[in-house]
């Protein structure tokens, strides 16, 4: 019992460093405050697993091995790709948009600064979107959060479905500032993808593969159409 305590107070001060570099970033109105945030985070979690003797490594951040896994991991990247987008644009988004709830008008208010600046939106994409987000969020998220509550649950079948509802609501409670419906967005997204690295063995490289290409999708065609779409 007292470790299972020791492990939740880890993951609470793991979050709240996070949301406390995340509000001091936000106050100077520092751009990418959220991949700054989620690195801090990353760093205290890095120095609680390495009390624990465990690594990146151990939870999945490898590169495939062999053509077959590589074909095998970038089809599952794409599959989540496919799942994300059918999701939301088929399900979700009416749903939402049926009761009225839809994302704060100001929610991409912060992409504004680099339209019409192919370099300054390139190196948005590469540092926050791709390093910050894609890599940053699934080693925080899929690896250290999902992880550890296993720990606090049990590695059975009940306390990986326990871990993993909870660590979708804690992500999709990290992106309050996009409303309800980017909360219930999220935490159907954050579903997909841990379950999508359990289904990977635990392997990094398919769920981030799959966020940085939705991403990527995403920002780009918000670049492309001027801001139109977020």
């Amino acid at each position: 019992m007292k470790n299972k305590v020791n492990i939740v107070l880890e993951i609470i001060s793991v979050l709240a460093i996070m949301l406390a570099i995340k509000s001091i970033a936000d106050y100077f109105e520092i751009n990418g405050a959220g991949s700054i945030a989620i690195w801090s985070a990353i760093f205290i979690a890095t120095i609680f697993m390495r009390r624990r003797k465990t690594t990146w490594r151990d939870l999945g951040l490898v590169l495939p091995k062999g053509k077959r896994e590589w074909l095998t991991s970038i089809g599952l990247a794409f599959l989540t790709v496919i799942i994300v987008f059918l999701l939301m644009g088929l399900i979700l988004d009416p749903i939402l948009t049926h009761f009225g709830l839809e994302k704060p008008s100001d929610v991409a208010d912060r992409f504004q600064f680099f339209l019409g600046n192919p370099i300054l939106f390139i190196t948005y994409l590469v540092t926050v979107v791709w390093i910050g987000a894609a890599l940053g969020e699934e080693l925080l998220m899929r690896g250290f959060l999902l992880n550890r509550l296993t720990d606090v649950f049990g590695k059975n079948k009940i306390g990986w479905i326990a871990a993993m509802v909870i660590h979708a609501i804690i992500f999709g409670m990290l992106h309050i500032y996009q409303g309800i419906a980017g909360i219930i967005t999220t935490t159907f997204i954050a579903l997909i993808f841990g379950s999508i690295y359990l289904i990977a063995k635990r392997r990094f490289f398919p769920v981030i593969l799959a966020h940085l290409i939705i991403n990527t999708i995403s920002l780009t065609a918000f670049y492309i159409t001027g801001g139109v779409v977020n």
